[in-house]
């Protein structure tokens, strides 16, 4: 980074280059997005089984970099972010929510990994409660993106949980969304989990940016920021790679039941 920008400058120039990484601009996004799996069902019904594995820690990674900061101000901002995650929302956010077409009754009071697995559940795919069934690369992301919340510094933390993750979620979730309007038996109540994601993440991507700013003001945490985002995003570029080469080795089964996923064994 140029060390004459401005923190500020600085972390809005990492956050760019965060979405254009390949991660963001995967060509498994594009397919999903396009139908180019072909079976656009089976396709999100096979994402659903094996991002629920990682997705259902997003508080755990949260509640983790919050006890890594040291400042007051910046863990009871990020409590906040952990609130909403709960499925707790201020009243003007549902309000705002509301008029975007998101119902307060599909949302409030239900933690958003419940949510995520009503989405499974209606693509048929039965979320796993015991996470030692995960697939290993499933647990291979998550055990190294939350070594990189816990044993980096805390810049590191928050380049990783923000600049790499929330700093996306309205990219990475775009294409979701463009795939589940492929699939027109699926309810919005049963898909909001992504829609909400990109409503509310904006703000929890603020939050995450204004922390960053401040953990900016030395060459180190500069440097801390974009090697916690970097890695994050090496590990759901991984991920994603995994994910392709299963959806295009998707083949017909005989005998399988309207709603199950039509996969080849490739793990």
């Amino acid at each position: 980074m140029t060390a004459s920008l401005s923190p500020a400058d600085q972390v809005a120039a990492l956050a760019a280059e965060a979405l254009q990484h390949r991660a963001v601009r995967h060509p498994y996004l594009r397919a999903l997005a396009t139908g180019g799996f072909g079976d656009t069902r089976a396709a999100l019904a096979d994402f659903a089984r094996h991002y629920h594995g990682y997705s259902v820690y997003f508080p755990r990674y949260l509640a983790l970099v919050i006890g890594r900061l040291e400042s007051p101000l910046h863990r009871g901002a990020l409590l906040e972010n952990l609130t909403e995650e709960s499925g707790h929302y201020p009243e003007d956010e549902l309000a705002v929510l509301e008029g975007m077409g998101i119902e307060r009754a599909w949302i409030e009071g239900v933690p958003h990994p419940k949510l995520f697995e009503r989405f499974s559940r209606a693509l048929g795919v039965e979320p796993g409660h015991d996470r030692h069934d995960d697939a290993l690369e499933v647990v291979c992301w998550r055990e190294m993106l939350m070594a990189v919340l816990a044993g980096g510094s805390p810049a590191e933390a928050i380049g990783a949980i923000g600049l790499g993750t929330e700093n996306i979620v309205r990219a990475i979730y775009q294409p979701i969304c463009c795939a589940i309007l492929r699939v027109p038996e699926l309810c919005e109540e049963d898909t909001v989990f992504f829609p909400l994601h990109t409503a509310v993440d904006d703000h929890h991507q603020e939050t995450l940016l204004e922390i960053a700013i401040e953990l900016a003001a030395t060459p180190q945490g500069i440097r801390d920021l974009a090697k916690g985002m970097r890695k994050a995003l090496a590990l759901r570029g991984a991920f994603s790679d995994w994910l392709e080469e299963r959806a295009r080795c998707m083949a017909p089964s005989r005998g399988h039941a309207r709603g199950e996923p039509l996969l080849m064994a490739a793990f």
